[in-house]
C-alpha cells in the first residue's frame, strides 16, 4: 500500500511539474504598469521602425522572443496594450424600434397629461431614449486610457529570467 501510494504520488508529482517561466516587466520608476509572461501575446514597436505582434515563446538573456523571432530588448522603442483600430457602435434594428417606440410614448403621455408642451416632451423623450445610446457610443469612441509604454523616457522594460547558464570550459 505504501509503495504504491508513493508511485502515484511520484506519477502526479511529475504531471504538475513545470519550469519556471520567465518575467518581462513594464516599469514607470519602480513602479511595474505591465507584467507579461512566457506565452502571453505582445505587440512591440523596433528601433528600425518594424512591428512585431505575436506570443511570447522564451525570455533568456534580455532577448524576448516573439512568434520564435528573437527580439533584443533594447531594441524595442513601444510596448502598445492594443492595436490602432476604430470600435463601431452597432445598434440592432429591434433595440432601436423600442427606444423609438418609448420616446412616442413618453412625448404622448406627457403632452396629453399637460405636465409639458410637446416640444418639451418630445426633447424629455428623446433624451431618456436615445441619450443612454448616445454616451455609450461616444465613450467608445472618446478613450482616455494608455495606447501603449514609449520605452526610454517615463517608462523601462526589465527581465527576469530562470534559466540556468551555460557552463564555461574551465
Amino acid at each position: 500500500m505504501n509503495r504504491l501510494f508513493i508511485s502515484l504520488l511520484f506519477i502526479f508529482s511529475c504531471l504538475s511539474a513545470s519550469s519556471q517561466s520567465g518575467y518581462l516587466f513594464v516599469k514607470k520608476g519602480l513602479k511595474k504598469k505591465k507584467t507579461y509572461t512566457e506565452y502571453d501575446y505582445i505587440f512591440l514597436h523596433l528601433n528600425n521602425g518594424t512591428y512585431q505582434y505575436g506570443m511570447i515563446t522564451r525570455l533568456m538573456n534580455d532577448t524576448i522572443w516573439v512568434a520564435g523571432v528573437p527580439v533584443p530588448r533594447t531594441n524595442v522603442t513601444e510596448v502598445i496594450i492594443r492595436r490602432k483600430g476604430k470600435r463601431a457602435c452597432r445598434v440592432d434594428a429591434k433595440k432601436l424600434l423600442l427606444i423609438t417606440g418609448g420616446v412616442a410614448l413618453v412625448t404622448a403621455g406627457l403632452s396629453i397629461s399637460k405636465q409639458a408642451s410637446f416640444k418639451e416632451a418630445l426633447t424629455a423623450g428623446l433624451v431618456v431614449g436615445y441619450g443612454p445610446l448616445l454616451i455609450d457610443c461616444l465613450s467608445k469612441k472618446i478613450s482616455l486610457s494608455r495606447k501603449s509604454y514609449k520605452i526610454g523616457g517615463k517608462f523601462r522594460l526589465q527581465m527576469l529570467d530562470f534559466y540556468v547558464p551555460h557552463q564555461r570550459a574551465f
